[in-house]
């Protein structure tokens, strides 16, 4: 039968040291026994105890966000639904700004034919994050997410249009 060190499992030769192979891994078990028997002080356990809560929470994010990679994206919905404003009866059809929403919007759908699958998914969900129906976030798969920030470059302009001028809405909402 082979006696085997305690610490680090090799075989021992000298059975002088029993249960331990060389008096290098006796001093080593012994500081290990010395550790777990003194008391610990206040400042050990608050360490302790902080040093858990941060490795659970560590945890507890990571399985989340985890999870949240696997789940995708919620799907936006199927029809496009972009906030509608009624057109002024002063907004007159021929201006130079209600023909530039026209023009952006005829863009943008072009733009959004040329795009499938989960990219066009993203573009839609970003735009109806530009309409305020959710957060502005590209959270999900890769090509969701690129479908999503490159809606998002395509509208940035057309967003700032349409913080200034209420025709270039009308006629993005009137293509």
């Amino acid at each position: 039968m082979n006696l085997h060190c305690a610490w680090c499992e090799r075989d021992m030769l000298n059975k002088t040291h029993a249960p331990y192979c060389c008096a290098h891994c006796e001093k080593k078990a012994n500081k290990a026994l010395a550790a777990i028997n003194t008391p610990q002080t206040a400042l050990q356990r608050e360490n302790r105890i902080i040093r858990g809560v941060l490795v659970s929470l560590v945890a507890v994010i990571t399985v989340t966000l985890g999870l949240r990679i696997l789940a995708g994206s919620p799907p936006p919905p199927d029809n496009i639904t972009m906030a509608q404003f009624a057109p002024s009866p002063l907004t007159d059809r021929n201006t130079a700004p209600y023909k530039a929403g026209q023009t952006a919007r005829m863009q943008w759908n072009r733009w959004l034919g040329g795009q499938h699958g989960e990219r066009r998914k993203g573009a839609i969900y970003w735009l109806n994050a530009v309409a305020g129906q959710h957060a502005r976030q590209c959270d999900g798969t890769v090509e969701f997410a690129l479908g999503c920030l490159d809606a998002h470059r395509h509208m940035d302009r057309i967003e700032a249009q349409f913080a200034i001028s209420p025709a270039f809405r009308a006629g993005w909402d009137n293509p």
